[in-house]
């Protein structure tokens, strides 16, 4: 008799302990409708994203102000963030540079590359009522005696309509949308190296900043 009710209190607990767990929303960054490419140029590497250290965890984070971040227990990514935001770029790439090319760090490509693309993010949260992200995309290409360097700075931020979880998750999938296009227009046109290029010439850097619509070639 003395058992039934520690049995039922068990049953209890662990019921509880499973209604906690279905309250868990997981969350991944989408690439949209990005359209499936058809050529085969330019091949492009992209690299791991770096991203700082709080980004990793997958929790979902807020930011409440310069020194203070909170993290949602409740919300978490259903993947790493960095391979979420290398994932979203490459198919994004994929659609707006019209090529299949796009290899994804760690894979390496069977030819060499026309561009390798290194991503930085330094911002990449939700802070009060928007989503925001600053973020540095640096493409190159390599010869024997030359590199190409593009640089596309990147800050941007988009309204939460309602700042539950599927609503930040896509707002900050739309960021990279932005930031995607940004990289693109960087490359435009160019799947070479430019044919009058210096010999002589070891560096040319040229850096585009979204905020000033401005290059600067050094």
């Amino acid at each position: 008799m003395i058992r039934y009710p520690y049995i039922a209190v068990v049953a209890l607990v662990l019921a509880g302990c499973v209604a906690q767990s279905t309250q868990i929303q997981h969350l991944q960054l989408s690439a949209g409708d990005a359209q499936i490419p058809k050529g085969d140029s330019p091949i492009i590497v992209l690299d791991g994203i770096e991203i700082p250290d709080y980004l990793l965890r997958d929790e979902l984070l807020h930011r409440e102000s310069a020194v203070a971040l909170r993290y949602e227990a409740a919300k978490r990514w259903a993947e790493p963030l960095d391979l979420g935001i290398q994932r979203v770029l490459g198919r994004r790439l994929k659609a707006s540079l019209n090529t299949q090319r796009v290899i994804l760090f760690p894979d390496a490509p069977s030819t060499p590359a026309d561009w390798q693309l290194r991503v930085t993010i330094t911002h990449f949260e939700a802070t009060g009522s928007v989503a925001r992200i600053a973020a540095e995309g640096r493409w190159e290409q390599k010869t024997k005696d030359m590199v190409i360097v593009e640089s596309v700075v990147f800050e941007d931020s988009r309204s939460l309509s309602s700042g539950d979880g599927e609503d930040i998750a896509l707002a900050m999938s739309q960021l990279l949308w932005s930031f995607a296009d940004e990289l693109t227009a960087a490359v435009t046109d160019k799947p070479g190296l430019p044919t009058n290029a210096l010999s002589d010439e070891k560096l040319i850097e040229v850096e585009t900043d979204i905020n000033t619509r401005t290059q600067l070639r050094r």
